[in-house]
């Protein structure tokens, strides 16, 4: 990430820096002050959108139609690499003869973006090298989202970005850490036929909408806010008021799903465990070790699990280790990028930067040597499956869709959009984004109340051709709806968001807005057509004024 103050031409892609991602925001602005241009592609002006050299907004869950394009257009204004194509890539014919059914009246059609722009936007990233891409995790979360991933992930690979200092693509780096996953997650421990419920939809699962035989009768959630954060809240609240249903709960605050709890364990906050921290968005590893002791009967979540393996007579050694000793089992030392790290300097300095090159010299594909079964960028596919990747699904194998995947990507369209479902958006004609809002990290700090004050209440950015339509006006209460619920906030009309869109940031707790629901009432909890992730950004609503 830190590189970036090498790049030339940086694009954001659904990725609001500046709100969630600020570590890195500061390599991008040194760039800027030395002439790199930055172009942020978003279906809002979020804050980052305000601070771009040029802001590109498609429509909500179009922008693998706009990737695709761009590859038109970079193979159509002769703008590949080819040297590096035919060295470190598989299925570039395959790819073009893909590519070239997205024309450009058809992209712009879809999308919403002029063809001169996306013909410009795949000129200028291919000759102003190093070009890169920082990607958001926004990019998944509509019925297309894999598909999307695997076109914006093949455009530096066709501009040769990856031969540059500054050049390439980043999303999470997580991947470099060496976590010694199966000893987290021990898949020798996991029962044949043990079955995973994938939490966000567990709703369904806790109501009968998902058959399960037999059905949940005891939950335990920690680390989590589902009743804020998972989709499908209504349904959720719905299964946590069973009667037959035993909850229990580790948690620091009486959450939105806390209140539902049969009983509440007191959890340790940072200041009272030890932990080591990497990262989704830098290489640097930390230490966490604890200020205090535990207040209470306040435990960790390792020591509340180290407890209910003694009482269930588990004797494995792992369920015997201290906080700090458990998370240095999880750590693989001998791996090149701990080179000259011990636990001795680990606890002396606090953190350090993985041994993965400097800033000024760190090319990681620039020879290839991609983690793919040739080494190579592959852009044909042939026999792969859909899958969760192993360490989020802690090794379990059940829950695996399994089903073949398009050997090359492509353009997928919004399960709930006025293009591809007129009939739903007769009567919800609006597409609602719910970003991460930025005062709250999700759904924590959302009840402290300088942070509510920081942020604001629930808003509601709409544009003024749909606020007019409905008779709202700045500052007026509203409710957005849909089959699957409701919430209320405050409008704001404004042109930061196109005429059809409206955004409301997620975080904000039930039980203290401004009526008894939030963003994720309207979700729905159907998965993206790969990896079985959410599809908070592929919903259809209404919007009207409260009288």
């Amino acid at each position: 990430p830190e590189s970036f103050v090498h790049s030339k031409y940086i694009v954001i892609w659904a990725c609001n820096s500046i709100s969630t991602n600020l570590h890195h925001w500061p390599f991008v602005l040194e760039a800027q002050k030395k002439g790199a241009k930055l172009v942020v592609i978003d279906s809002y002006r979020s804050r980052t959108a305000k601070q771009a050299d040029w802001h590109i907004m498609p429509k909500p869950g179009t922008d693998g139609a706009l990737a695709m394009g761009i590859i038109a257009a970079l193979i159509r204004g002769g703008h590949v690499d080819q040297d590096w194509v035919e060295k470190h890539t598989v299925g570039f014919p395959e790819l073009a003869a893909r590519a070239a059914e997205f024309t450009p009246d058809y992209v712009e059609q879809v999308t919403g973006v002029p063809a001169e722009d996306v013909a410009r936007f795949a000129r200028e990233f291919a000759t102003i090298q190093p070009s890169v891409i920082r990607m958001g995790v926004a990019l998944e979360r509509h019925a297309g989202g894999g598909q999307t991933i695997r076109a914006v992930c093949a455009i530096p690979a066709l501009a040769g970005s990856w031969r540059h200092v500054g050049g390439g693509l980043l999303q999470m780096p997580l991947w470099e850490f060496p976590v010694a996953w199966a000893r987290v997650s021990r898949p020798d421990f996991i029962r044949p036929g043990t079955r995973v419920v994938n939490n966000l939809q567990l709703g369904r699962a806790l109501t009968g909408a998902m058959q399960l035989d037999p059905p949940i009768m005891g939950l335990y959630i920690y680390n989590t806010n589902p009743v804020s954060q998972a989709p499908e809240t209504n349904m959720i609240v719905q299964g946590l008021k069973r009667e037959d249903l035993f909850f229990v709960t580790a948690e620091h605050f009486v959450t939105d799903t806390a209140a539902y709890a049969d009983i509440i364990l007191p959890a340790t906050m940072a200041g009272e465990h030890d932990d080591m921290m990497f990262s989704w968005g830098h290489f640097y590893l930390t230490i966490n070790e604890k200020a205090i002791e535990p207040c209470g009967e306040a435990k960790s979540n390792a020591a509340i699990f180290r407890l209910l393996a003694s009482a269930m007579g588990f004797e494995d050694t792992q369920f015997k280790m201290g906080d700090m000793e458990l998370a240095e089992h999880y750590v693989q030392w001998d791996a090149p990028q701990m080179a000259g790290i011990d636990m001795e300097y680990f606890r002396k300095h606090g953190y350090f930067h993985l041994a993965v090159g400097t800033p000024d010299d760190r090319l990681p594909h620039a020879d290839g040597k991609f983690p793919t079964p040739s080494g190579k960028v592959e852009f044909l596919v042939n026999g792969a499956k859909n899958f969760v990747a192993p360490p989020f699904r802690m090794m379990y194998e059940a829950m695996q869709s399994g089903e073949d995947v398009d050997p090359l990507p492509g353009y997928v369209p919004p399960r709930e959009s006025a293009a591809s479902n007129p009939a739903l958006a007769e009567r919800y004609p609006l597409n609602v984004i719910s970003p991460k809002s930025h005062g709250f990290l999700n759904s924590c700090y959302a009840n402290e109340p300088h942070k509510i004050r920081g942020q604001g209440e629930q808003f509601v950015l709409i544009s003024p051709k749909d606020a007019a339509a409905r008779s709202i006006r700045e500052g007026d209460p509203v409710r957005v709806f849909n089959d699957r619920g409701d919430f209320e906030g405050l409008a704001r009309v404004t042109d930061d968001v196109g005429e059809g869109v409206i955004v409301a940031t997620l975080g904000y707790w039930r039980s203290l807005n401004r009526s008894d629901g939030s963003v994720n009432s309207i979700s729905s909890a159907e998965f993206c057509g790969l990896g079985r992730a959410p599809t908070f950004s592929d919903n259809l609503v209404q919007v009207a004024r409260v009288n």
